[in-house]
């Protein structure tokens, strides 16, 4: 299953998405824009969906993610921008911050974010 979305996501979507993977998902991330890739699809396609969806290869960022914990895993396939000789796996440290907030936005009907009250939006990049 895969998801492109903007607004968050509903109990029953994350339901089937924690059914894959065992409560574990990839997900893919256009920072700027604010739209989120996720699901159990391989991560490059996941990034070739935002591109389809005008995104920047600059703008996209790939986590892993614990349904169940809320805990994100930095490192992806999908942040190493074959342009970019540079570029690694890891989100760098300044996108880190905009990224937990935009995971914890599409995913705030998880009982471990709905518990925790913070910024719903971080500024733009």
């Amino acid at each position: 299953m895969l998801s492109v979305k903007k607004m968050n996501f509903s109990e029953e979507e994350i339901e089937l998405m924690s059914n894959d993977l065992d409560g574990y998902i990839w997900a893919v991330l256009d920072i700027k824009r604010g739209i989120l890739a996720a699901g159990n699809e391989y991560v490059e396609k996941m990034k070739h969906a935002l591109l389809k969806q005008k995104s920047s290869i600059y703008d996209i960022f790939g986590v892993g993610f614990d349904l169940r914990t809320g805990e994100i895993d930095y490192n992806s396939p999908a942040n190493k921008k074959l342009i970019d000789k540079k570029s690694t796996r890891e989100v760098p440290g300044d996108k880190r911050e905009r990224v937990e907030t935009l995971m914890k936005y599409f995913f705030t009907e998880l009982p471990v974010f709905k518990s925790k009250k913070g910024p719903r939006y971080s500024k733009r990049v």
